[in-house]
């Protein structure tokens, strides 16, 4: 295979960008980004060769063989044998070709490495969810370790998604009720897109996040900090850890009044102290106790006019992160302002 590897890294090269970027494709920021488009670009190359060839014997045939006056047609040919095996024995060869080097491709595109560092990830409408061993919860940003390959254990908790990472060449599907997988390796550190590929809903479109890729020899350091930033904030500074916390629920909650999937944190008055009317007609007040059930136990009391499709925080908080969204939600006007923005 080293002639065919040869074949595919010159066809590559002679159209591929650098590896920052280029004409076709987003930079190569992984270990897989080269076998792909080394694929794509064969193939590519292979489709362009035959159309130009198609097209100019066609117009050559054209030409050549119009019908002209004072000439009687030729008797049309039946049967070529060694054209027929030509146009036959070629694609074939092509096509075998293409079959072994991408499933060469594809086999080690599935194949984790044994000492890979393992993430779960979950998926909800509108936003990602990265948990790591040490208890660290990431969301909408995954931090991961630079010259590593990096494993993400995969599940949805409502509709099908897809996580994409398109700097990586990696996209798997994200389906509730099961795991599926994918693994990748990013050799230097940065930051690269993340996207749901699959339409999951009307906020589909915002379902987007960040791979963080930290050096190695940083990363330990990086993620135990992420497990335990929440202790580094005073009882009285916790409305400004709930702020931190708040990207988990921007999907569906605004600051500013404006309704999503679920109703503003700040609607047309202060919310904190408020009554709530439920779907069923019961209604309560907006307090501690509500805040903290809704957070865990959501599809319990149902605002009226909104959806049931709040997805559970259960194992998810701390219980010192659950007081901090409460504190936030409480003392929201000395935190934000009437746009949503943070407060100075």
């Amino acid at each position: 295979m080293t002639l065919l590897t040869t074949i595919l890294g010159l066809l590559a090269a002679a159209t591929e960008g650098p590896v920052g970027g280029g004409f076709w494709m987003p930079r190569q920021a992984s270990t897989a980004a080269d076998v792909v488009d080394s694929i794509f670009f064969f193939i590519l190359w292979i489709s362009v060769f035959f159309f130009v060839l198609i097209v100019a014997l066609m117009v050559l045939f054209v030409i050549k063989y119009r019908r002209r006056e004072g000439h009687e047609s030729a008797k049309t040919a039946t049967h070529n044998t060694a054209l027929e095996l030509t146009w036959t024995i070629i694609p074939l060869i092509l096509v075998i070709i293409i079959f072994y080097v991408g499933l060469r491709g594809y086999v080690g595109m599935i194949q984790e490495p044994r000492n890979a560092y393992e993430v779960w990830v979950t998926g909800q409408r509108w936003s990602w969810t990265f948990e790591h061993d040490n208890g660290a919860v990431q969301t909408n940003v995954l931090t991961v370790p630079a010259g590593r390959p990096v494993k993400l254990k995969m599940t949805s908790t409502d509709v099908i998604h897809s996580f994409y990472i398109p700097d990586f060449r990696k996209k798997q599907d994200v389906v509730p009720g099961r795991y599926t997988y994918l693994w990748f390796e990013a050799p230097e550190p940065g930051q690269y897109q993340l996207f749901c590929a699959e339409y999951c809903g009307t906020q589909h479109s915002q379902m987007a996040g960040i791979i963080e890729v930290t050096a190695a020899d940083e990363f330990d350091d990086v993620i135990a900090q992420k497990a335990n930033w929440i202790d580094e904030y005073a009882d009285e500074d916790l409305p400004r850890a709930g702020l931190r916390l708040y990207p988990r629920c921007q999907s569906c909650h605004t600051l500013d009044g404006s309704p999503l999937q679920g109703p503003s944190f700040r609607e047309t008055h202060r919310l904190w102290g408020q009554k709530r009317i439920f779907a069923d007609g019961s209604e309560t007040v907006v307090d501690e106790n509500y805040v903290r059930n809704s957070i865990l136990n959501p599809g319990a009391q149902i605002v009226m006019n909104y959806p049931n499709v709040m997805p559970t925080f259960q194992g998810q908080l701390k219980e010192r992160e659950i007081r901090a969204l409460i504190e936030f939600i409480r003392k929201l006007d000395e935190v934000v302002d009437e746009q949503g923005g943070p407060r100075e």
